[in-house]
């Protein structure tokens, strides 16, 4: 389904203009929620994060 074309019978769009119509159309761009190292368990945050020593 291409909603674009759909509804302005038009198949190319620059990129930026493309992210204009969206969001006059009320879409809003969808990301994945960042991952606090406060959410970690202790064990998770001592593996990942531990100072490694140079010889």
């Amino acid at each position: 389904m291409n909603i674009i074309y759909e509804r302005t019978a038009v198949r190319r769009y620059h990129e930026v203009h493309v992210y204009r119509l969206l969001h006059k159309w009320d879409f809003s761009p969808k990301v994945p929620r960042k991952k606090f190292i406060n959410t970690a368990s202790k064990e998770e945050k001592e593996e990942q994060f531990k100072k490694r020593w140079r010889k």
